[in-house]
């Protein structure tokens, strides 16, 4: 299957009704989970790796094996740089063949976050690359959760849209990124309302561990994709706390195989929630 773009995923998973999930990887380990999956359950995929990661793993290498994975891969892929905040960092991703950007100005001023993404627009639509944009701010990492102020507004995010030309737009709706102390109260009538007043699909980021339900409702308010990152490196802590609890003397390559289940099996709960299974038949 091509490696495409993101617009090309998400025009397919809003006329079908369902989300793509947007997986942010670290290491080979997560890569071989998240593309196994989704080969497994033929589902489309974001394959992502966000630009603060840059400082702790070897981008070069990994950008390298994430694009040869998606290359050889029996399901369609869009290998997509998930909060780009400078030039340089969304330079790289273009340079190492990924077919999507994600320009995250969404803490500038709107007149700024405007002129910057749509500059990023430009350059990468003219290659035939995706662009994400973001507008509203979303808690944070750490606990840091979003306020009710940080909801997106209607009227906003049209203008914000057509003046950038994005081809999906991530959105506030009272949910927040990382490890959060305890679920958001999600806005669900903004959402519709969102949707409603653009023509790009919406992207939902900090979507983890919510109930099935919950993915259904947002799908059916406008969600495209839902992004899942932080969860990812959680649940491979907490795998790794487990096997070391009942297996001390537990060697580096026997625990790695340990880790790459225990994200495999969390991917797989993600992916039959967002109803994308066999979308790539």
């Amino acid at each position: 299957m091509a490696l495409v773009t993101l617009a090309d995923i998400l025009k397919d998973a809003r006329k079908r009704n369902y989300a793509v999930g947007g997986f942010n990887v670290f290491n080979f380990e997560t890569l071989g989970a998240v593309v196994e999956v989704a080969e497994e359950l033929k589902t489309p995929l974001v394959l992502g790796i966000a630009e603060r990661l840059f400082k702790f793993v070897d981008v070069d290498t990994l950008a390298a094996a994430m694009l040869k994975a998606a290359q050889k891969s029996s399901v369609p892929i869009a290998l997509h740089l998930d909060h780009g905040h400078t030039y340089e960092g969304l330079m790289k991703a273009i340079r190492w063949g990924f077919t999507s950007v994600m320009y995250d100005g969404s803490a500038l001023p709107l007149e700024e976050n405007i002129k910057r993404t749509k500059d990023i627009t430009r350059i990468a639509h003219s290659l035939g690359l995706s662009v994400e944009g973001e507008l509203g701010y979303i808690g944070c990492l750490e606990g840091i959760e979003a306020s009710a102020s940080a909801v997106s507004q209607p009227e906003m995010a049209a203008e914000f849209v057509q003046r950038t030309r994005i081809d999906a737009l991530a959105v506030g709706i009272g949910h927040n990124h990382g490890n959060v102390r305890e679920m958001p109260t999600l806005n669900y009538s903004k959402l519709g309302e969102l949707y409603n007043a653009v023509h790009v699909p919406l992207v939902m980021h900090g979507g983890s561990r919510m109930h099935k339900d919950e993915y259904r409702l947002v799908i059916n308010s406008g969600i495209a994709k839902i992004n899942i990152a932080t969860d990812m490196s959680m649940v491979a802590t907490e795998t790794l706390k487990s096997e070391l609890a009942k297996n001390p003397a537990s060697n580096y390559i026997s625990l790695m195989a340990v880790v790459k289940k225990g994200v495999k099996d969390s991917v797989r709960k993600y992916m039959l929630s967002f109803d994308c299974i066999s979308k790539a038949i």
